[in-house]
């Protein structure tokens, strides 16, 4: 069950009108690609995570893309993931209520280590020590993740990542 609550994270992370219409395309790529994520090292979900979420194709985010990736999880959570247990569904939900509550822009500028305008997988996962380890436990393991790079970048929300990271 973790592992479904981090899972919805990454997927979050990578994935965050015309969204409604590729919900059974973000229902695949959870699908295919649950597997890879929970037994794969972490570099195999965030490709897979980032080529569904990167529509232009090439190689960075731009703010469009990660609004699109957004609206996309909400009607995903909203539709699809409600086969999901309960805690599931309001880990997911509280994950965009937080992303909400942050401002989607001030995220993506937080994240934006160099202030061109796209995010590239270096300046997402700057704070993250990724291994050989699937992202799942990746992001559990509070040594792999610098929390207090996180906590800035989460601006005002940041001590909620205590209370986050606490449940786990």
């Amino acid at each position: 069950m973790k592992n479904h609550f981090r899972l919805a994270i990454a997927v979050s992370l990578l994935i965050p009108a015309a969204a409604f219409a590729d919900v059974p395309a973000l229902e695949h790529l959870v699908e295919t690609n649950r597997t890879v994520c929970e037994t794969k090292p972490a570099q195999h979900c965030i490709d897979a995570g980032w080529a569904f979420a990167d529509t232009n194709r090439d190689g960075v985010l731009d703010l469009g893309e990660i609004q699109r990736l957004r609206r996309l999880t909400e009607h995903w959570a909203m539709t699809k993931g409600k086969s999901l247990p309960p805690r599931q569904q309001g880990s997911i939900l509280m994950g965009l209520m937080l992303v909400d509550s942050a401002g989607l822009p001030t995220l993506f500028a937080n994240y934006d280590l160099n202030g061109d305008g796209r995010l590239t997988q270096a300046e997402l996962f700057a704070d993250v020590k990724l291994d050989n380890r699937p992202l799942p436990w990746i992001l559990a393991d509070r040594d792999a993740v610098d929390l207090q790079a996180t906590r800035v970048k989460l601006g005002a929300l940041g001590p909620l990542l205590d209370g986050m990271m606490a449940r786990r």
